[in-house]
């Protein structure tokens, strides 16, 4: 979760700072321009389509589609987690990799649940620390993991847990709700001086 608070606060520092919020149109159909004048730096646009949030700019693209309209008002209860959930497309993969903590984790869980006591624990475990060192998205350590579990007798089971072991949010997909919270937390300030 640290992990999450240092990028959103990275994110509102040095990539949306002096950013500025461009609206046309109106709910149903708006255009936010997300930008800092006078530059092109971390510049997004957020377009707002029924129940869609389509997005393109500097720091890539993605669809969001919500289970209610897309507007403003709406986005702004939504947390990250609920937000990122209704990911549609993206231009990059949807996670990251990240080996010091898919490491952490394997250690935290053998230890947790006590798996040294299984048949065949240490090759099985070795064979997920290579996974892990051989890879450097997702795809490749499901993949390897693949590898790990037909040549090991790990169990379906122990496979559930180490899945997702160093699974980590793109920067990118956190910087698409923190800029639309930036707009809306705008907004709202632009409104009390009205």
């Amino acid at each position: 979760m640290e992990y999450i608070v240092k990028v959103k606060q990275d994110i509102r520092k040095n990539w949306f700072n002096n950013h500025i919020a461009k609206i046309e149109g109106e709910e149903g159909l708006q255009v936010i321009y997300w930008g800092e004048p006078g530059t092109n730096m971390y510049r997004t646009k957020y377009v707002l389509s029924g129940n869609n949030v389509f997005i393109s700019g500097d720091i890539g693209e993605a669809v969001y589609s919500l289970t209610c309209a897309a507007t403003l008002d709406n986005i702004k209860d939504f947390n990250l987690s609920y937000f990122t959930k209704k990911l549609s497309a993206f231009c990059e993969d949807r996670w990251d990799f990240d080996e010091k903590l898919a490491k952490k984790e394997l250690k935290e869980y053998w230890e947790e649940y006590e798996m040294s006591q299984i048949e065949d624990s240490k090759e099985i475990y070795d064979g997920i620390i290579s996974a892990i060192e051989e890879s450097r998205s997702i795809n490749e350590y499901h993949s390897w993991l693949m590898t790990v579990y037909h040549d090991t007798s790990i169990d379906s089971d122990i496979m559930e847990y180490v899945w997702d072991f160093g699974r980590k949010m793109p920067p990118r997909l956190i910087g698409y709700w923190v800029g639309l919270q930036m707009i809306i937390e705008q907004l709202e300030k632009k409104d009390k001086v009205n």
